[in-house]
């Protein structure tokens, strides 16, 4: 009889223990897992332009006279992208302006002004958030933004 108890102890024993290292290395993996930063989108056009680079030279193997014509290459296409913007802003304007004259043609003269309201606190709302991204980019490259 004391044989038996002696081995169900120890099968006890080993049980639990395999349980207690089981939750361990469980628990140890999720946090590793957990704690490793994900490659995260630049939020920035320099950090953007910094890991496209940085992804041409170790992908692609680019010299450094490739590295500078990639560059220029860049700043060629950002501005046509910069003219390109500047140029569509008038229709993209002239567009939102005949949504806003559509939608007042359908309200009420006494719903009017709680709209003319609604769409001043909007705007407050698109600049300031505008203005707080435009201070994260100027913190993140370290420049100071024009007032």
């Amino acid at each position: 009889m004391p044989r038996t108890r002696l081995s169900a102890i120890v099968y006890l024993v080993l049980v639990f223990a395999s349980g207690i290292l089981v939750g361990v290395a469980s628990n140890r993996l999720y946090t590793v897992k957990a704690s490793v930063p994900t490659n995260s989108a630049p939020r920035t056009m320099e950090e953007l332009r910094k890991r496209y680079t940085g992804e041409m030279r170790q992908r692609v193997g680019v010299s450094d006279e490739q590295a500078a014509a990639v560059a220029k290459i860049l700043d060629n296409t950002k501005k046509k992208f910069d003219e390109l913007r500047r140029e569509e802003r008038p229709t993209r304007d002239r567009i939102q302006q005949e949504q806003v004259d559509a939608i007042r043609a359908v309200l009420t003269d006494a719903q009017k002004p709680a709209y003319e309201a609604w769409r001043t606190e909007r705007q407050k709302e698109q600049q300031a958030l505008k203005q707080s991204r435009k201070a994260a980019v100027s913190a993140a490259t370290g420049a100071t933004s024009p007032q």
